[in-house]
């Protein structure tokens, strides 16, 4: 991207989870008392609470010393119309509320604190802000988001419509206790499905919902492409002999869902973004004409053409090793999945090793396809080890709860011996 330089800019402060406790408990003491029983959650929250409180004195003082800084609830609806560029400085959840109000206005998503939160849909920290912008952004890119308009048609007549959609849209009753119930139709199919809730996600998809979603049919995609998916979770199937044809699929037209359930339907997983979906309440699912425009770094070494990843494969006996160098993150990491699941075609080829020694970063976005793509494996009585992780990527595992869903091995030498043990056969 050529050297930019954005007149009018707005940050966009989320209050941290400290700031918000103490205002419900109000002091520090009435704070400490409630979470006696267990000061570690305490302590990590204030922690959490000075890291973000610095990066935001450093986007202040050191990047964006002539912009204007307001928290979210100050942040309307019209107010993303008066800048150039509109910076969410939070978690995930904060960048899609923030990119709800933007328009066609340029957005940034900055991570407040690295430590605690994966950011899989947010572009820089701070530092790595100040340094694009000392650089007029010439090290960047302007990707173009696909989005999801929801009009709700209620029994009484009235029409409401949804914020766009950035990452999904979920539909359930709402009692969780409670199967959600629901017709669905898509171009000249219609069917009544029982499950635990109805996913509609984009390619932008980053929350756990959508990683406990299994087995499923796609691997990840982009956040550009012209389409969205629809899975039913938890499907609940009366005999072996049911077949659902729009409990798992892609969706290039619009998609209609009638309640049989007081439910409700949210807008990326948000409170503030939940509407009432009572029985017979319709919702008209379509991709937006409008799309989501998010400044993004360009990565060291990569052109606006290459891809962030190198994958190198090779075979030993029964076993296929592939060796993914560089960065998993937004892009077509659907070519990974494809390289992998093509090389394990063939039932002499019983296990696979994943070799992640020089992996330097992965995305939520990418832990979910490595997930995808074991859960594939699994159903084919395959098997599958992680190699060389590094400690800064087991923590993205970690902070996601997927630790406990993998194999892991310190060389390829050990995850062999692992594949050749008797409970192994």
């Amino acid at each position: 991207m050529s050297s930019i330089k954005y007149k009018k800019i707005v940050v966009v402060f989320k209050r941290t989870k400290y700031e918000l406790d103490l205002e419900t408990y109000g002091s520090i003491q009435a704070y400490k008392e409630v979470t006696k029983q267990n000061p570690d959650v305490f302590q990590r929250t204030f922690e959490s609470h000075e890291r973000q409180i610095r990066s935001r004195e450093y986007l202040k003082n050191h990047v964006f010393p002539k912009a204007d800084f307001v928290f979210r609830e100050h942040f309307d609806p019209d107010s993303g119309a008066n800048y150039d560029l509109v910076v969410a400085h939070g978690g995930d959840n904060h960048f899609t509320y923030v990119a709800h109000l933007v328009g066609n206005t340029h957005l940034i998503g900055c991570n407040s604190d690295p430590n605690s939160s994966v950011g899989a849909l947010l572009g820089f920290t701070a530092e790595e802000l100040g340094e694009a912008v000392r650089q007029n952004f010439k090290h960047t890119k302007l990707e173009s988001w696909s989005l999801l308009d929801t009009e709700i048609l209620y029994p009484n007549g009235t029409k409401l419509r949804t914020v766009p959609a950035v990452c999904e849209l979920s539909i359930r009753n709402n009692s969780p206790d409670l199967t959600s119930r629901f017709w669905i139709s898509y171009l000249d199919q219609k069917e009544e499905q029982k499950c635990s809730g109805l996913l509609v996600y984009t390619g932008a998809g980053s929350t756990g919902w959508i990683s406990s979603c299994f087995p499923k049919k796609f691997p990840p995609f982009s956040k550009h492409e012209p389409f969205f998916h629809v899975y039913s979770r938890e499907i609940r199937v009366k005999s072996q002999e049911t077949e659902f044809s729009l409990a798992d699929f892609r969706a290039l037209d619009q998609v209609e869902v009638i309640s049989e359930m007081n439910g409700g339907l949210a807008v990326d997983s948000l409170t503030e973004r939940h509407y009432p979906f009572p029985p017979y309440a319709k919702a008209v699912i379509r991709l937006s004409p409008e799309k989501l425009f998010v400044l993004v770094p360009l990565k060291r070494g990569e052109s606006m053409q290459d891809l962030p990843y190198e994958i190198e494969q090779k075979r030993i006996n029964g076993t296929v090793i592939v060796q993914i160098k560089g960065r998993m993150e937004s892009g077509p990491l659907d070519r990974i999945t494809q390289t992998i699941l093509d090389e394990m075609v063939g039932a002499d080829r019983k296990h696979l090793i994943l070799d992640f020694s020089e992996l330097r970063y992965i995305s939520s976005l990418g832990i979910r396809m490595i997930l995808d793509v074991k859960m594939n494996l699994q159903k084919r009585n395959k098997e599958m080890a992680l190699v060389g992780v590094t400690s800064s990527i087991l923590q993205v595992f970690h902070l996601l709860g997927l630790s406990n869903a993998f194999q892991f091995y310190s060389d390829r030498e050990d995850a062999l011996k692992s594949f050749e043990e008797p409970s192994k056969s």
